[in-house]
Order: C-alpha cells, then sequence, then structure tokens
C-alpha cells in the first residue's frame, strides 16, 4: 500500500484540531453545593470537511480535502479570523501521478 505524506499530514492536522472544536460545554455555571446558576452563553465552534474524487477511465483521479473553521471571534462579533487548508492530487493516467497541493488561508474580518 502507498502512503501520501501530504494525505497524512493533512490527517494528522485534522485529529489535532477535531478536538478543540467538537467539545461540548456546560449551559450554565454550577455552584459547589450542586445546583445552577444563570446559563451562560454558549460559543459555537465549527468546522467544515469535506472530501471528494473524480475518477475518468484513461485520465486518472484527482482526489481533493477541504477544512474550514472559525477559528476566533470578538465578544462583540464585529472582528473574526477564519482558516481554511485544502490539499488536491491526480493519480494515474498518462501523466501518471501529480504532486500533491496543500494550501492555507487565514481571513481576518472586522465590520464597522
Amino acid at each position: 500500500m502507498h502512503f501520501n505524506l501530504s494525505l497524512v499530514l493533512l490527517y494528522a492536522l485534522l485529529v489535532i484540531l477535531a478536538p478543540f472544536y467538537s467539545q461540548a460545554k456546560s449551559l450554565g455555571k454550577v455552584e459547589h453545593n450542586g445546583s445552577m446558576l444563570a446559563p451562560q452563553p454558549r460559543h459555537k465552534r465549527q468546522f467544515s470537511l469535506n472530501f471528494g474524487a473524480t475518477h475518468e477511465d484513461g485520465y486518472g483521479t484527482d482526489v481533493n480535502a477541504e477544512a474550514i473553521a472559525s477559528l476566533w471571534k470578538s465578544q462583540s462579533g464585529n472582528t473574526k479570523l477564519d482558516g481554511s487548508a485544502s490539499y488536491t492530487q491526480h493519480f494515474g493516467g498518462l501523466s501518471g501521478d501529480g504532486k500533491a497541493r496543500i494550501s492555507g488561508l487565514l481571513t481576518f474580518s472586522h465590520g464597522y
């Protein structure tokens, strides 16, 4: 079996980041005697994972993966930082296996 270092690195990155974005948080603060205080607002951390492959006889297979996440948001919601990472690679066909293309993007935005 042939392992591609790029795929292994992308998978490792996703495994490392996933726990930070998927943990459930308490809806309220618990006092020492067990009673609940007023609920505090929850901050949802969401991310998207997209995987795909396209195969055409005689041409080969194109494989792609993408991860998109909201990394940080100010309390007012006016300022935020989003990030994404993507991987694409061609396998097989007349041209053979292509080089892996890995890219990342950080987007900082502020609304007035």
